[in-house]
């Protein structure tokens, strides 16, 4: 069977807005697992770690009840609770971390927040998993993971190489309104 040149230019056509539309039906019908795979990638690529895409996983916030807004987070393989956060505006993956104290963030995030301590700014000392590290104290504005934000937050900045990931401790959890671990999810509630 032939077609004549106009109506293999209308085929041609009609194939192209059908792919268009079931591109953007997949789109749309797949959004919320682009944006997870999305924020797992940028996440990865924004800590220089080499932190496995799968366990940075952080289910869309959700309203509970009330104002009240939570996240959930899933253990990775590791049985470690990994996030993109938004530091001051600025996406950095973390560990969420109930054993640290404070937010702990690697000398890299610090100075993708425009955070360049000086030699003489690492007064403070901590235990890490690399030994002792000299840190530096900050202030945070804010610290966002999906809806859930908290604001006015004492930090430090581990100085450099010392530290691998930036660490959410309990300077951050203890600003919610309430944690709970439910097996291998973490929810954060404010």
């Amino acid at each position: 069977m032939r077609y004549s040149s106009g109506a293999k230019h209308l085929l041609r056509e009609a194939v192209t807005w059908l792919s268009v539309a079931a591109f953007g039906f997949a789109g749309v019908y797949y959004f919320d697992d682009l944006r997870v795979f999305a924020a797992r990638t940028i996440a990865a690529a924004a800590s220089g770690t080499e932190v496995v895409l799968e366990e940075i996983s952080a289910r869309p916030a959700k309203r509970t009840s009330g104002f009240e807004r939570s996240v959930t987070l899933t253990a990775g393989k590791n049985g470690h609770f990994f996030a993109r956060a938004y530091i001051n505006g600025r996406p950095i993956a973390v560990m969420v971390d109930t054993g640290a104290t404070q937010i702990a963030m690697t000398y890299k995030d610090a100075e993708r927040l425009g955070l360049r301590p000086l030699g003489s700014d690492f007064t403070l000392t901590a235990r890490t998993a690399n030994g002792t590290a000299r840190m530096a104290p900050v202030e945070l504005d804010s610290v966002r993971i999906g809806d859930v934000e908290v604001t006015d937050l004492r930090g430090s900045i581990a100085e450099q190489g010392k530290l691998h990931i930036t660490l959410l401790g309990m300077e951050f959890i203890r600003k919610l309104d309430r944690f709970e671990l439910r097996g291998r999810e973490l929810v954060l509630v404010e």
